[in-house]
C-alpha cells in the first residue's frame, strides 16, 4: 500500500486466503523500474517534507491503512523493500542523501515503513500512542490467550442447524439434539502463544472475537531542521 506509505448449504462462508501479501501502493510497479521509483518517490519526499519517521506495524489490514492514509493526507507513507528504502536514504555519512538521514536505515527492518510529513511532533506522537483498533485474528498469528468453546448447546441464533456440517468441517465435534447444534466436548479454539489455525481464526470470527489490533508503532526520526536523527523510545510514545 504506502508508494506514497486479510459448505454449507443454505450458508456460505467466506475462504481464508492464505499467504496473503502485504499491499502499501496504489499501484505495483515490479523489477528494477519499481525499486528505483521507491528510491525517487522516497526522496522527492525527504526534499518535501521537514519530518521523517520509521514506524513498525502489528496485524495489517489494508482498510485500516486506508483509515490512516485519509487522516494524514498531507503526509506521505511508504513500505516495501527495506533494503531500497535504505539506499534511498544512505547507509553511511557519505551516501546520505540528507544530513544524517542514514541514520533511520538501522530501523528498517522486519514490517516497517516511512512516514514523511510537516505535522507537528507531539501531535504525530500523540495519534501513534493512542491508534489501535482491535481486528480478527488470521492464521499464523500468535494467540496471546486461550480461548475454549464450552461443550453444550451453541446459541441457536447464532449457530442455526444448517450450519452444522460447516463447523463439523472447522473441527468442531456436534451433534443436533431438538433442533439446536450441541457441542459434545470443551474445545480450544486457540491456546496462548500458539499460531492459531486456519479453522480457528474462522470460529474466531464467527463468534465475534477480535483478539489482535492494527498498530504502528514510531521507531525512529528525523528532522530537517536539525539534521539530527534519534531512535524513538517505546516509554515517548
Amino acid at each position: 500500500f504506502f508508494s506514497d506509505f486479510f459448505r454449507l448449504s443454505s450458508v456460505k462462508m467466506p475462504k481464508m486466503k492464505k499467504g496473503k501479501k502485504y499491499s502499501f501502493a496504489k499501484t505495483k510497479t515490479k523489477g528494477r523500474e519499481g525499486k528505483d521509483s521507491l528510491v525517487d518517490n522516497v526522496r522527492e519526499a525527504v526534499d518535501d517534507y521537514d519530518h521523517c519517521y520509521v514506524f513498525d506495524f502489528q496485524h495489517f489490514r489494508q482498510s485500516k491503512m486506508k483509515e490512516v492514509r485519509t487522516i494524514f493526507k498531507d503526509s506521505r507513507f511508504f513500505a516495501g523493500s527495506n533494503k531500497v528504502m535504505q539506499v534511498a536514504l544512505g547507509r553511511t555519512s557519505e551516501d546520505s542523501y540528507a544530513d544524517n538521514i542514514y541514520k533511520l536505515s538501522p530501523f528498517l527492518r522486519g514490517h516497517c515503513g516511512l512516514f514523511f510529513t510537516n505535522r507537528n511532533k507531539k501531535e504525530i506522537k500523540d495519534f501513534f500512542k493512542n491508534y489501535a483498533s482491535p481486528e480478527y485474528a488470521r492464521m499464523n498469528d500468535i494467540a496471546e490467550s486461550t480461548i475454549t468453546l464450552d461443550k453444550g448447546p451453541l446459541d441457536a441464533m447464532q449457530f442455526p442447524v444448517p450450519m452444522d456440517p460447516y463447523l463439523r468441517k472447522l473441527g468442531l465435534n456436534t451433534e443436533i439434539v431438538r433442533g439446536v447444534i450441541h457441542l459434545l466436548r470443551d474445545t480450544h479454539l486457540c491456546e496462548e502463544g500458539k499460531p492459531i489455525t486456519a479453522e480457528g481464526s474462522r470460529l474466531l470470527k464467527l463468534l465475534d472475537h477480535k483478539l489482535v489490533g492494527f498498530k504502528l508503532t514510531l521507531t525512529a526520526h528525523w528532522s530537517k531542521d536539525t539534521g539530527t536523527a534519534r531512535r524513538i523510545k517505546s516509554t515517548e510514545e
